[in-house]
């Protein structure tokens, strides 16, 4: 096995600590979890979620996790918490599982989001739910969907006296945030719904209207994250932060017409993110 420089096990517990986003899955848990439902929660990292399942009433919990060390670090905070026996570990990945027979879940919890959905694999693991047969068209979904806005842009991408064009996260509070210059309006560019199949294939023709005489060098994009009808979340420490993504610089001038294609594999990583300025 290849040596790691890098432990996932970092990213679980600043999601682990990030209060805001943590708290309001808590609340939806909480508001959606009956005695009657059997719950399913994807990417259990530390196990949070599904201890909030567990202690808001569930009859049972099946609990998946991909990392082996990750597994076992909730295995054990279910057994300290008591809750090891309604809570059922499943060690593999959510995006190709295969479930025991008969399984139906009545509420999928799932955070396995990033901003755009670019990163992460959440459309995948709900794609495999639907393909297996163990969701139905009553089952909730937490978060039921996510959208995902974006906008031109102009970014200082010069660092330390470099010029540095490269994706950056603008999580809250980070330093740094305002060499980010919006410079058009935000357009929806898509909606995901959970408690449906996706394409895993995204292109989309996005048509701004740019503010100022400048030069695009970037895009921004931004994410909402819906857990149910009352229920929503932007950016926090560890989820939805904007990102600027670097693209071939063009002048625009104030009032211009500009459209774009985008096209990109949801989970496939920014390496597969195109960007098209298309014919003025």
């Amino acid at each position: 096995m290849k040596d790691k420089a890098f432990s996932s096990i970092d990213l679980v517990g600043q999601c682990l600590i990030d209060s805001q986003r943590t708290e309001v899955f808590k609340d939806a848990i909480k508001s959606i979890v009956k005695s009657h439902h059997t719950v399913l929660d994807a990417g259990t990292g530390s196990g949070i979620m599904a201890l909030f399942a567990a202690r808001a009433g569930a009859k049972k919990v099946f609990a998946i996790e991909y990392d082996q060390y990750i597994a076992e670090v909730a295995k054990r905070d279910f057994f300290e918490n008591g809750f090891n026996k309604k809570i059922k570990l499943l060690t593999g990945n959510a995006k190709n599982y295969i479930y025991p027979q008969h399984t139906h879940f009545d509420v999928v919890i799932m955070e396995m989001l990033t901003t755009g959905m670019v990163d992460e694999f959440q459309v995948q693991a709900v794609n495999n739910l639907h393909n297996r047969k163990v969701v139905k068209a009553n089952t909730i979904f937490i978060p039921k969907a996510q959208k995902t806005y974006v906008a031109l842009a102009n970014t200082d991408f010069n660092l330390y006296g470099f010029e540095i064009q490269m994706v950056q996260h603008l999580w809250k509070g980070f330093p740094g945030n305002d060499r980010c210059k919006i410079i058009s309006n935000k357009e929806l560019l898509h909606e995901i719904s959970f408690n449906l199949p996706n394409d895993e294939f995204f292109n989309h023709i996005v048509d701004f209207k740019a503010n100022e005489d400048t030069i695009v060098n970037s895009i921004f994009l931004s994410s909402v994250t819906i857990l149910t009808d009352s229920l929503k979340i932007g950016d926090t420490l560890s989820l939805n932060g904007p990102v600027v993504f670097p693209i071939k610089p063009f002048k625009t001038k104030k009032g211009q017409s500009i459209k774009l294609s985008i096209s990109y594999k949801f989970g496939g990583g920014f390496k597969n993110l195109n960007v098209r300025l298309l014919k003025k």
